[in-house]
This record gives structure tokens, sequence and C-alpha cells, in this order.
């Protein structure tokens, strides 16, 4: 009895001292820009960045791009608003780890189709004019 007291002591100290998390998404992201390219365009621009992966959800293949941190947009995003400073984005209808243009370059791309964010922004380009240009 001893020491299932003095376990269950232990385990309430270590609850105690836990930090605590909580999942809360953004209220509103504001996308400054979209820009939709051929699969060889995005895949082109793609591949000279640094980190050479695109995203992939439902059928499209992009990347975005944060601002430029500053102050203010570091107050926006303890209000919960962020800011894209582009998207840019093209028709790949099936997921594939890496995908090649018609000149050989090749990028990776990562399947976010788990990502609430992610697929809620795919949703709401699709119904942007931008997606039938």
């Amino acid at each position: 009895m001893a020491l299932y007291f003095q376990i269950y002591i232990s385990l309430k100290k270590i609850a105690i001292f836990m930090t605590e998390f909580e999942h809360k998404p953004y209220d509103k992201i504001y996308v400054r820009d979209m820009i939709k390219l051929s699969l060889d365009d995005l895949i082109g621009m793609m591949s000279s960045l640094e980190a050479a992966n695109a995203y992939w959800v439902n059928g499209v293949l992009f990347a975005s791009f944060a601002m430029t941190d500053s102050e203010e947009l570091a107050k926006k995003e303890m209000n919960n608003e962020m800011f894209l400073d582009k998207v840019i984005f093209a028709v790949y209808e099936t997921y594939s780890k890496t995908v090649k243009s018609s000149t050989n370059l090749e990028i990776g791309v990562l399947n976010m189709q788990k990502s609430k964010l992610y697929r809620d922004l795919i949703k709401w380009l699709k119904i942007q004019p931008i997606w039938t240009d």
C-alpha cells in the first residue's frame, strides 16, 4: 500500500509540472498573391530553391511563402491572423513522392492531405477566379 501511495504521489507531481498544450488554428489567413503555373514552371521554380519540395493536396501541387517577418506581423499572429505573400500552384491530379519536368528537373513532393489547414487552403483556392484561368 505504501509503494502504491508513493507512486500515486509521484505521478501527481509529474502531472502538476507538465506543459499545457492547446491547438488553436488561425482565424484568418490573408493571401496577397496566387500564381497558377504550368507543372514544368512550378518544378523549375521549386528546384531553384534551397528546400526543393512542393506540397500536394486534392489534386494540387503547391508551395506557400510567408511574408517577411516583422514586429507588426508577429502581433497579427498573436491575434490569430497570418499573412502569406504568395501561393504558387499547378494542377497535379495524382500524388507521387517526386515529380519530374519535361527537362528532367525533379523535386520532392510532400503529401499534406492530412492537414486541415492545407485542405482548407486548396478548397478555397479552387473557388477563386484564378483556378479557371
